[in-house]
């Protein structure tokens, strides 16, 4: 480890106005005090640009130094949304190359707000810019010449994303310091980069986050500086739903953070949307090691590479270690935030610096110990635990790192610019050129409403979508009139084709960092045909302005109404609205009036006011019901609307978080379950089913939560916490369940309680105890060693079937179980990496003999198989290994306990609101639970 002293002695000498080794301030004047302060808390000189080792002096805009009394990046010191907002209005007010502006709202209410930078021509010109690069986005309203006449007089736009995560801590710091240095200082570089870019900064994406972030610091770990000791590091919440995964956003646009910087794409068409993250020593520009996606044009990657060796090379020659790019994650699957640039034609890019979570110093454990020299990692970072590291360290390295990009960027500003006219060209050629020219989505497919938010998903990407006004002919097969077709010359056809295909990650292609399916048409299961026919352009077709709205309808008087079965996924929706009516459902499949009715119809008698109720939910929902005289003779069940539970650990709020979200958008009446809760009991007087979903842990983080050692750790509101306590509060959120509370969930199911677990929260009951005769055969909490370090995913990677994030064929063992109402008895779903269960026994091995080995199987508890019975290839889109090895095993377990029952899914049907289609699987087991306690 470097000496402290002397290392101080040479940042003193590296940031004095005039250094000895070439670089100067001039002509900037230092801010007096702020080359002392910045020394002082950079702990190496190492660690050090000279670009940053000052901040430069005005005498009318204000320094965030002079405004937050410190520098940015001050040991022990964090800056919140408000006092953030505040100096960026204040540096707007004081500075003519400044503006500001709100780009959205947080689900608490805050605002999200931006700044624009450029020189004092750049600003008073900012809505031709707009407007400029807008024109490039679409070479059907832009041709060649008319193209190189805006790029002469246009600039990239350049966008700075931060605090996304709400835990990495340095980037809001780091962007403050940046925009102030963008506005004030003269330095030769600088100057070049006001006068030819337009530079927008984010500087806290998301604030609700963000300010839950800041008071736990300040209750929790502010003097804190021993790694070992410190107790957990981030609130159980940030966003209102989500935490990590609030980066995996990007094709659905849930969170209002994604929405926001989607809001600011529309408006502004930047070139470049830069996101900064924390993870990896010390500073890593993101480029992925393969494999690659094909619909992202090669000019994309080309600029990417460019841009992130320009940066390696500029802070290797100032001297700086541990900045590299390549051998990070893969570039096949672009769902972050700053895909949104990507997806459409311009760059989406990002860093993770070596933050320490924390704005205390530390003595820092590198995730991997990757300190080798590499082609691209020249000058390594230091050895693990042979370094301390500020947050001033994070701060300098990520603003040399931006300026180093802002320059590289000015300095080729004319060819990003004729690039990002040539990939929009690119695009729209290939959809003339290429097949498949159009995709057809025909819109009375099994549930209407269903296709309308695949529809509406299009739109919200800017992908256009059409519908056909007549017949259509093609050399696919006839489409009626109202069949939406999306022709693929448009500027986002690569985008367009991404999503509406199937996706075939390579065997040989190593492990994923996440999802390798993501197309929408096997999300929602729905069939989006592609045509190779270029006569689909000469149909007669009218362009979709606002995403469409099926409504349904009520035929007839009644007195007994009936709803066909036909997958339609608003039925948990339906049952809500109508639980003050009784609904009978059908085992079987019969006929009325001469249409047919699947099992899992359902069938309405006479009741005061059902009429009205219908007629508005029918509307609503896009639900058809139509009457009958009498009931029809089918055998049936009673299917009351629970009362629901939502069980959230505080150990693990995020994928849990998209369970909320999906649920809310319903208007599904649930109450919030945490910890203290179950451990509460008298859960079958409260409940009668309840949900648990996916979470990243352990089976003991399940059971013991967040360690009692860091406890009492209350999440709730106070004058000094304002922003903790939502969306739940606590006393204390260590503890988790315990062994009480796992007793508490055996006496509810006992009891006559239905617990539905989803993904890895099966975990739960099939290894703790709750339910017996399963055993875990290979695998573990599904996870990615880039993502969550070698150790933690080992299980998982290690399993002998892998399937992360693909859409895998599936069987129904039991077709006549209520869970398989609207499905054929071969589907597909969507399969994370979990862990493979058995086929349940009637006992498994408890000694050593003969007469104690496993029991006789038990199938009757199989209620979906992974696999396809008349042996269809198991995947779907995306990718497996080992496939042979799943194939056969529960999907879906029902296993009786007491008078209640566990419904186990293998697979998380609820998964970042993108697999619709599986959903009707959970909302048949909430909307039938009372039929599957009957069922022996």
């Amino acid at each position: 480890m470097y000496d402290k002293p002397l290392a101080l002695l040479g940042l003193l000498a590296l940031a004095a106005p005039a250094l000895s080794s070439g670089h100067s301030a001039a002509p900037d004047t230092p801010e007096p005090g702020s080359v002392e302060e910045i020394a002082r808390a950079t702990t190496e000189t190492r660690f050090l640009s000279p670009w940053v080792a000052y901040l430069p002096a005005s005498a009318t805009v204000v320094s965030p130094r002079a405004y937050l009394h410190r520098i940015p990046g001050a040991a022990g010191e964090l800056v919140n949304s408000a006092t953030t907002y505040a100096y960026c209005r204040a540096l707007a007010e004081s500075s003519p190359r400044v503006r500001l502006f709100t780009i959205g709202r947080s689900e608490e209410g805050r605002e999200i707000v931006m700044l624009a930078i450029a020189d004092e021509a750049g600003i008073a010109d900012l809505e031709r810019l707009k407007a400029a690069t807008a024109a490039l986005a679409d070479p059907r309203r832009t041709d060649a010449a008319a193209a190189r006449q805006i790029v002469a007089n246009a600039r990239p736009i350049y966008y700075f994303n931060a605090a996304l995560h709400s835990d990495e801590t340095g980037s809001t710091e780091s962007v403050l310091e940046l925009a102030y240095r963008l506005a004030v200082s003269e330095q030769p570089m600088i100057r070049r980069i006001r006068e030819s870019l337009v530079v927008l900064i984010n500087p806290v994406s998301n604030p609700d986050g963000r300010d839950k972030q800041v008071e736990w610091f300040y209750r929790f770990l502010k003097g804190k500086t021993d790694l070992a000791t410190l107790p957990r590091q981030a609130p159980p919440y940030w966003s209102k739903y989500a935490f990590v995964d609030i980066n995996r956003d990007a094709h659905q646009q849930v969170h209002e953070t994604t929405r926001a910087v989607f809001h600011m794409f529309r408006e502004w068409h930047p070139q470049v949307i830069h996101d900064l993250h924390e993870s990896i020593a010390l500073l890593v520009t993101w480029n992925g090691t393969g494999p690659i996606n094909e619909h992202v044009d090669p000019l994309t990657y080309a600029e990417r590479l460019e841009l992130s060796f320009h940066e390696v090379q500029t802070l290797t020659a100032l001297g700086m270690p541990g900045v590299w790019t390549w051998n990070f994650g893969d570039d096949f699957a672009h769902l972050y935030l700053d895909a949104i640039a990507t997806n459409h034609n311009a760059d989406g890019r990002g860093y993770e610096t070596f933050g320490n979570g924390t704005a205390e110093t530390l003595v820092p454990e590198q995730p991997e110990n990757d300190t080798s020299v590499e082609w691209y990692r020249p000058l390594p970072p230091p050895a693990q635990k042979s370094f301390t590291w500020s947050a001033r360290d994070n701060v300098n390295y990520n603003e040399t790192a931006m300026l180093a990009a802002l320059d590289d960027t000015a300095q080729q500003s004319k060819r990003l610019l004729e690039n990002y006219y040539l990939k929009a060209v690119h695009s729209y050629r290939r959809g003339l050129e290429q097949s498949p020219y159009a995709f057809l989505i025909p819109d009375r497919q099994g549930d209407p409403a269903r296709v309308a938010q695949l529809v509406a998903r299009l739109l919200a990407q800017g992908i256009e979508v059409h519908r056909a006004a007549t017949d259509l002919t093609l050399k696919e097969g006839s489409f009626a009139a109202g069949t939406y077709v999306v022709r693929l010359d448009q500027p986002y056809r690569d985008y367009a084709l991404d999503l509406l295909s199937a996706q075939s990650y390579p065997k040989e292609g190593g492990e994923a960092y996440d999802d390798v399916s993501w197309e929408l048409p096997a999300h929602y299961h729905l069939a989006a045909i592609a045509t190779a026919d270029p006569a689909v352009r000469g149909a007669q077709l009218t362009a979709l302005g606002e995403a469409p709205r099926p409504r349904g309808q009520v035929l007839g008087e009644g007195p007994v109404y009936l709803l066909a079965d036909t997958g339609q996924e608003g039925l948990l929706e339906a049952r809500y609205r109508l639980a003050r009516f009784k609904v009978g459902i059908a085992e079987r499949t019969f006929t009325a009036n001469g249409s047919p009715y699947p099992a899992g119809s359902w069938i309405l008698a006479p009741q005061p006011g059902l009429a009205a109720a219908l007629s508005e939910t029918a509307e609503t929902l896009g639900l058809d019901f139509a009457s009958t005289r009498s009931a029809p003779e089918v055998a049936s069940h009673a299917a009351p609307a629970p009362r629901l539970g939502l069980w959230v650990p505080w150990a693990d709020t995020d994928t849990i978080g998209w369970a909320r979200y999906t649920l809310d958008q319903r208007h599904i009446p649930y109450i919030y379950v945490r910890d203290e809760d179950i451990r509460a009991g008298r859960l079958r007087d409260k409940y009668d089913v309840l949900l648990y979903g996916h979470v990243d842990l352990e089976l003991a983080e399940q059971i013991q939560g967040i360690p009692r050692a860091w406890g009492p750790m209350p999440f709730k509101k106070t004058r000094a916490t304002p922003s903790l306590g939502t969306p739940a509060e606590s006393d204390d959120i260590t503890g988790g369940i315990g062994w009480s509370g796992v007793a508490e969930l055996q006496r509810f199911v006992d009891s006559g309680g239905v617990l539905i677990t989803l993904g890895n929260g099966s975990m739960l009951p099939l290894e703790s105890g709750i339910v017996r005769g399963v055993r875990r055969e290979s695998g573990g909490v599904p996870r990615s060693a880039q993502g969550g370090g070698v150790a933690a995913a080992a299980a998982s990677q290690s399993s002998v079937t892998r399937t992360p994030g693909a859409h895998v064929r599936v069987s129904f063992a039991r077709p006549d179980h209520p869970i398989a109402y609207g499905y054929g008895a071969r589907t597909y779903v969507f399969r994370q990496n979990f862990a493979r269960y058995s086929i349940p026994r009637r006992w498994l091995r408890m000694a050593y003999c003969t007469t104690c080995l496993d029991g006789p199987l038990d199938m009757s508890a199989v209620v979906l198989e992974w696999g396809d019975r008349e042996g269809a290839p198991l995947v779907v889109s995306g990718q497996a290994w080992g496939e042979e090895n799943l194939i056969g095993h529960p999907a879906i377990l029902d296993l009786r306990s007491g008078a209640g029952h566990v419904i186990a899914f293998n697979f998380n049907p609820l998964h970042r609101d993108l697999n619709r289609g599986d959903q009707r699987m959970l909302w048949n087991a909430i909307i039938n639970w009372r039929a599957i306690l009957a069922a022996h």
